[in-house]
């Protein structure tokens, strides 16, 4: 599952079915992060440019599996493992991924 994330465009969610990754792509450079939070803000916050928070609420908006027991098994099973990592935020509920910068 990859969070994509670009200036003056709305996050989308890729690969919603492969639950064993999380990340965020993001098509910029990290001196763009000031832009980017500031446009993500309540989606994707970052804490840094290393990693950043995605909200749970938004991620299962946008897999667009509600009717899916099973997806939403295996989500619920991603999200407990992430916690057990340390990678979850309860205040808002988000999970921590890891962010690859694809600009210069």
């Amino acid at each position: 599952m990859e969070v994509h994330v670009a200036q003056g465009q709305a996050p989308v969610l890729v690969e919603p079915d492969d639950l064993r990754r999380f990340r965020v792509v993001a098509a910029a450079s990290p001196d763009q992060l000031p832009g980017l939070a500031t446009e993500l803000g309540g989606v994707v916050d970052f804490s840094g440019p290393d990693h950043a928070w995605v909200a749970v609420d938004w991620l299962l908006r946008a897999a667009g599996r509600d009717g899916s027991a099973e997806w939403r098994a295996g989500f619920d099973a991603m999200q407990a493992y992430a916690a057990r990592q340390g990678w979850t935020r309860e205040d808002p509920p988000a999970l921590r991924g890891h962010v690859v910068w694809l600009g210069g």
